[in-house]
């Protein structure tokens, strides 16, 4: 059965990779969108941050969804939006499509799934962000900020509960490998470093420093939503805003230092779009 497997997932990903040449443009364009959406969020999110860090006009602490509601309220914020959520929902498709498929050879093992469920959990977090940014604008939604009300969702499934320790648990893990990738100085391995080293070597420094940065936040929330399935307490989950709040009670300073993190990642996304490498350009 493995070996059944293992050669269906080779020829589907011999498939992918033979795909017509006019569509690999389309693909790796509606990727890199889904790069610059990414940064829009996270130098919105970051920048607000340590404005309210340094006692700024016009600071506030938010997550994804409260960026979108006030994108909205740009000129020109339902074509804003539009792009955002296509972007995303792209990007999203394309990356869980590729850990399905196995586009990157990680394998059928433990290690390989392992890596490979790590970027599924990113593909359906990111997902959900551009499907809100597209239901704001063809359904008039409102996203909730409020991680509460997934999680008591989550809560309402056969053990739903300890489907919530795992997605916490998911999410805390994916957060402590981006801390281990910033301390060791890795790179995604979707970039060209090569190409990044020999134009633009400070991107790999704004990556690192974004990296370290949410990946804190990532464990911060994956713990608290692990704590609230244990304890069968939806109210105790905790988002991108609830963690910054926190450091912001804690100490403004570590809220200065996480708001630079974020705004250094979406800079380095807004550069990841221009130095994105997808493995179907390298068939």
């Amino acid at each position: 059965m493995q070996l059944h497997c293992e050669k269906v997932r080779s020829e589907l990903r011999e498939h992918v990779l033979r795909i017509n040449p006019a569509v690999q443009p389309w693909v790796s364009r509606l990727v890199r969108l889904g790069y610059l959406a990414k940064g829009v969020i996270y130098t919105s999110i970051g920048a607000l941050a340590m404005r309210v860090a340094f006692g700024m006009r016009g600071g506030r602490l938010t997550d994804p969804a409260g960026v979108l509601l006030q994108i909205l309220r740009q000129p020109f914020g339902i074509a804003l939006l539009t792009i955002i959520g296509i972007g995303i929902v792209g990007y999203a498709g394309y990356y869980l499509f590729e850990a399905i498929a196995d586009l990157r050879c990680k394998g059928g093992g433990v290690r390989g799934w392992s890596d490979r469920s790590l970027t599924i959990i990113k593909s359906i977090a990111y997902g959900t962000v551009g499907v809100q940014a597209l239901r704001i604008v063809f359904a008039g939604d409102r996203p909730s900020s409020d991680p509460q009300y997934p999680a008591n969702a989550v809560m309402h499934f056969p053990f739903g509960w300890v489907l919530l320790v795992l997605i916490g648990a998911g999410v805390a893990t994916y957060g402590v490998t981006q801390i281990n990738m910033a301390w060791h100085g890795r790179a995604d391995e979707d970039i060209d470093v090569t190409r990044v080293r020999r134009e633009a070597r400070w991107v790999l420094t704004l990556g690192r420093a974004g990296a370290a940065a949410r990946g804190v936040i990532l464990v911060m929330m994956g713990i608290a939503l692990a704590l609230a399935g244990a304890n069968e307490k939806p109210s105790q989950a905790a988002g991108y805003r609830d963690v910054l709040s926190t450091l912001a009670t804690t100490d403004p300073w570590l809220l200065a230092a996480m708001g630079s993190g974020l705004l250094c990642f979406g800079l380095y996304q807004l550069c990841h779009a221009r130095y994105a490498r997808l493995p179907l350009h390298h068939a």
